[in-house]
C-alpha cells in the first residue's frame, strides 16, 4: 500500500458518506477542472506564538525560513485576534470571518458559515476540492458550520492525522500479531511518542459524527500505516506528520482551498521555554517545505496564495512570570500578532496598519472569486492583485 494510497482513504472518508459513489465521480472530475484557477492555503501556527520569538529582531534566529521568506510577500507587523482567546474559537473566527463562542474541545461547529462551504456551495466546487489537515485534535468540527442552508454538505474534508496513528497503535500493535511487523513494541513506541509530545498527552477522543471510519477503511489503514510509520520519510512530532499528509493531499488532489493548523507550539503550556523555541523553529522548517511544494507542484506554482499568521499570541512577561506558558491574559502580546501572505497576487511590502483575524475569510474569498455572505471582515486589498 502506497502512501497515496493511503491518503484516497483516509481523505475520502467523509466525501463519500455526503455523496453517492456516480456523484462522487462526477465531483473529481469537476475539481480537476477547477483547479486551474487561483488556489489559497491558510497556514496557521496553532497553539499561538508571541512576535518576540518570531518577528522581532531577537526572535528571527527561531524562524529562518520565514525571516528570508519576508522580502518576498506582503507582511502585516500587526494582526489582531479581537475574539475569544482559546484555540478553536480563534481558529475558527479565520476560517468564518465572524468572531466566534462556542464550545472550545471541538464538540460544537462554528455558529457561522465557513469559507470552505461558501465556496463550494458558491461555485459548486466539489468535497475533494476544500480540506482541513489539523494537528490539533479538537478541530474535527472546523470543516462545517451549524448555519442554516450550509452545514457538512458544503464542508471541508478534515483529516487528524494523529487520530490516524491512534487507530493505528489500536489496530496494529496493541491487538494479536496478524501483520509482518517485526518489532511491535518499537512500532508502538514510536507511535505513541508522536501522540504524547505537546501539551494535549494522549487523552483522545475518537470524533465519530460520520468522521468514524468504516471497517473496510480502517482495516486498509493498518496495512498501510505499518509500511508508512517505517518509511524514509518517517515523522517524528504531530507537525511533521501533519505536513507529510498535506503534501500528499497537494499532490494527490490538489485542492483550492487548504487549512493547516500546526500544533507543536503548544508544548509551551509544559512550562518548557526551550521545547516552545524548538516547537517554533520546527513549524517554520515546516512551513517553509510547504512553500517548496507549492513553488515546484505545478498544479499550485504562479497561481496560489498562501496566507500564514498565528492563530493567537501568548501572555507577555510583564505582569505574568513566564508568560509564555499560557493565552489568556487578553494583553497586547496575546492579541497582536503578525501575517505573511506570499504567492500569486501578492506584492512585495509590508504595513503598521493592523489586519484583522476576521479579514483573512473575507480576503480569501475575494482571490477564490466568491463573495462572501455575512462575514464581519475586510478583504486586504493590498494582496488582492
Amino acid at each position: 500500500m502506497q502512501t497515496r494510497d493511503f491518503l484516497k482513504l483516509a481523505g475520502l472518508t467523509i466525501a463519500q458518506r455526503i455523496l453517492p459513489a456516480p456523484l462522487l465521480a462526477f465531483w473529481q472530475q469537476a475539481a480537476g477542472a477547477a483547479a486551474a484557477g487561483r488556489k489559497v492555503i491558510i497556514v496557521t501556527f496553532g497553539g499561538g506564538v508571541r512576535k518576540a520569538e518570531t518577528f522581532s529582531p531577537e526572535g528571527l534566529r527561531n524562524i529562518p525560513r520565514l525571516a528570508a521568506l519576508r522580502p518576498s510577500g506582503y507582511f502585516y507587523r500587526n494582526c489582531l485576534n479581537e475574539g475569544v482567546l482559546s484555540h478553536f474559537n480563534s481558529t475558527a473566527s479565520i476560517v468564518t470571518g465572524n468572531w466566534q463562542r462556542v464550545d472550545d474541545f471541538g464538540f460544537e461547529a462554528p455558529g457561522s458559515a465557513t469559507l470552505f462551504e461558501q465556496y463550494r456551495k458558491s461555485l459548486k466546487a466539489g468535497p475533494l476540492d476544500a480540506w482541513v489537515i489539523a494537528t490539533n485534535k479538537s478541530f474535527a468540527a472546523m470543516g462545517a458550520s451549524g448555519a442554516r442552508e450550509y452545514g457538512l454538505p458544503f464542508g471541508a474534508n478534515v483529516v487528524l492525522p494523529k487520530q490516524l496513528l491512534l487507530e493505528a497503535i489500536n489496530d496494529i500493535v496493541k491487538k494479536p500479531a496478524a501483520g509482518d511487523l517485526s518489532d511491535r513494541g518499537a512500532v508502538q513506541q514510536r507511535l505513541e511518542t508522536i501522540l504524547q509530545e505537546g501539551y494535549e498527552g494522549v487523552g483522545w477522543t475518537i470524533f465519530k459524527g460520520g468522521r468514524q471510519m468504516d471497517k473496510h477503511v480502517r482495516t486498509t489503514l493498518t496495512r498501510a500505516m505499518g509500511e508508512f510509520i517505517n518509511g524514509p520519510e518517517a515523522p517524528t512530532s504531530g507537525d511533521e506528520l501533519t505536513f507529510f499528509i498535506t503534501r500528499e493531499v497537494m499532490r494527490e488532489f490538489a485542492p483550492r482551498l487548504l487549512l493547516v493548523n500546526f500544533w507543536d507550539m503548544d508544548v509551551a503550556h509544559w512550562g518548557s521555554y526551550s521545547l516552545y523555541l524548538q516547537a517554533i523553529t520546527k513549524t517554520d522548517r515546516l512551513t517553509g517545505m510547504l512553500w517548496d511544494e507549492v513553488r515546484e507542484n505545478p498544479k499550485y506554482k504562479d497561481n496560489t496564495t498562501v496566507l500564514i499568521l498565528p492563530e493567537l499570541g501568548r501572555d507577555g512577561d510583564v505582569n505574568t512570570a513566564n508568560g509564555f506558558l499560557n493565552h489568556r491574559s487578553g494583553d497586547a502580546s496575546c492579541r497582536n500578532t503578525w501575517l505573511l501572505a506570499l504567492g500569486a497576487g501578492v506584492t512585495k511590502g509590508a504595513t503598521d496598519t493592523p489586519i484583522r483575524h476576521v479579514d483573512v475569510a473575507a480576503t480569501a474569498a475575494s482571490i477564490l472569486g466568491i463573495r462572501a455572505e455575512g462575514m464581519a471582515g475586510s478583504p486586504a486589498k493590498e494582496i488582492l492583485v
